[in-house]
């Protein structure tokens, strides 16, 4: 089965960053918000100043397209799926820079990129329903 994320309540989170651990813990067992492919931004308004932010699965997506090892490949549903043996950690951030919405992010620890794996763990650790988690048609 394929699942979708979607930050669908945006106006909602209350940055408690629940969202943030939860991925941490899954992707790399540890609880470290620098090492999470789910990202909080503070520059919203006074009103709201959190924006989570995570991949949004693009069908032809640009941080795949700017990766100059084809070390990121696209997925048939959407998204896209590292190949470590291909990524060298460049650090040139052309698949960072990429992303029109920052939803990408390098490891401080393996210099690789942080790819979203679909777990839907942000979605179910978050008290306030700001993500969905369904399995696409």
């Amino acid at each position: 089965m394929r699942f979708r994320i979607e930050v669908v309540h945006p106006e909602r989170c209350i940055g408690c960053y629940s969202c943030v651990y939860a991925c941490s813990r899954h992707l790399f067992n540890t609880v470290d918000p620098s090492r999470t492919a789910v990202f909080l931004r503070i520059e919203g308004s006074i009103t709201n100043p959190f924006i989570p932010v995570t991949c949004r699965f693009c069908k032809t997506p640009e941080c795949a397209e700017a990766c100059p090892k084809n070390a990121l490949q696209p997925l048939p549903e959407g998204g896209i799926m590292l190949i470590t043996s291909r990524c060298q950690g460049c650090e040139t951030f052309d698949c960072i820079t990429a992303c029109a919405i920052r939803a990408l992010a390098l490891d401080k620890k393996t210099k690789l990129p942080v790819i979203c794996d679909k777990c839907g763990d942000c979605a179910k650790y978050c008290p306030h329903n700001v993500f969905k988690y369904e399995e696409m048609k």
